[in-house]
């Protein structure tokens, strides 16, 4: 599985597992999919003490991620980012190349 986290995203995913006492070398962020109202997926962002049977685990920018196997189905090549209005983690599609 393929995931791209931006620096920013780091930055903040890494403060917010130091300020959790979430140990770097076992746990990690936990990416869990969840049945949107509207109908689609929403993904939920959580630190985890280590990952659940059936994750995929990912290491990405020094941040280990536990990955619900829903989401490689639903979003082919996450991008794991800050919402600058709310500076709040999100996971969007890749956008398609431009040009």
């Amino acid at each position: 599985m393929t995931i791209t986290v931006t620096e920013e995203a780091v930055q903040v995913l890494t403060r917010s597992l130091e300020m959790g006492g979430i140990d770097p070398v076992s746990g990690g962020v936990r990416l869990r999919g969840a049945l949107g109202l509207g109908g689609g997926m929403d993904i939920q962002v959580e630190l985890a003490e280590g990952p659940l049977e059936g994750e995929a685990v990912v290491q990405e920018g020094g941040i280990r991620l536990f990955v619900d196997p829903e989401i490689e189905r639903a979003m082919p090549n996450p991008v794991v980012a800050v919402e600058p209005q709310h500076e709040i983690i999100v996971v969007r599609p890749e956008p398609p190349p431009s040009g």
